[in-house]
């Protein structure tokens, strides 16, 4: 799903195993037509489909007898590159955001806002609580920022989504086409059939030239107070200009 133009298709082998969807038609129409020239995919096994609104019967069958199949599903892999909008995002210091307001509108935000949380407003955790839910014990395989291992607003969504995280890198953001900002974006392999809530892990770090830079230890701090409730506690109120000797400000829970 959201395969886009079929870039990240590239280099697997066995074409029949292989679906790609996507929202937009004239995304489907080129990876058709890049069939015509080579690509390695089956006509039939490339529609569109709307991940986050439409229902599994409109699926191809043969996709659908697999996804309805406990067993079959245990050896499916979710290949994805979600999109990465967010409601009403506002222009971040390195110029990345973008207000998109109602993006995040979708039948699988009603559905599932209640597990969610905040973090409801997220495409990328609306397709992931989708595969949890409705596509049980496959693999996923997902391209896309770190929240979720140790974002604030997504302390719901790791209570519920609990998978195995069996391998993961990361790369820089501007090293994928029409992505701007400082920004990791995280490969990671989870196998849902492995129910574990996830604590911590070590990611390897690829630069832009694809060279190993070292590891990461990223942790989820769900059972941490954050320096925004220190700040709320220690804020004192009402005190006059001359009295000041400093200020810390924070955006988020990061210094600035």
């Amino acid at each position: 799903c959201a395969a886009g133009t079929g870039n990240l298709l590239a280099g697997l082998a066995n074409k029949y195993n292989i679906w790609a969807s996507t929202i937009d038609q004239p995304d489907v129409d080129t990876m058709k037509a890049l069939i015509d020239e080579g690509f390695n995919l089956l006509p039939a096994h490339v529609f569109r489909f709307d991940f986050l609104n439409d229902k599994f019967d409109k699926l191809p069958s043969e996709l659908k007898k697999i996804i309805d199949d406990p067993e079959k599903r245990k050896k499916m892999i979710i290949y994805i590159n979600p999109p990465y909008a967010e409601v009403a995002t506002t222009t971040t210091r390195t110029g990345s955001g973008q207000n998109k307001n109602s993006v995040e509108q979708t039948k699988i935000h009603d559905k599932y806002g209640a597990y969610l949380g905040i973090a409801k407003k997220e495409l990328s955790a609306q397709f992931l609580t989708r595969i949890y839910f409705e596509i049980p014990d496959c693999k996923i395989a997902d391209f896309s920022k770190l929240k979720i291992l140790s974002g604030p607003n997504f302390n719901h969504f790791r209570q519920f989504f609990k998978a195995l995280l069996v391998k993961s890198f990361i790369v820089p953001a501007y090293t994928f086409d029409n992505v701007t900002g400082q920004f990791p974006i995280g490969f990671k392999v989870w196998d849902t059939d492995r129910k574990e809530v996830f604590r911590q892990f070590a990611l390897d770090i690829f630069n832009e030239d694809g060279i190993f830079a070292g590891t990461k230890n990223i942790l989820a701090y769900d059972d941490c107070k954050f320096i925004n409730d220190w700040l709320i506690e220690k804020r004192v109120k009402f005190i006059s200009d001359d009295n000041k000797i400093g200020y810390i400000g924070c955006y988020g829970n990061d210094f600035f």
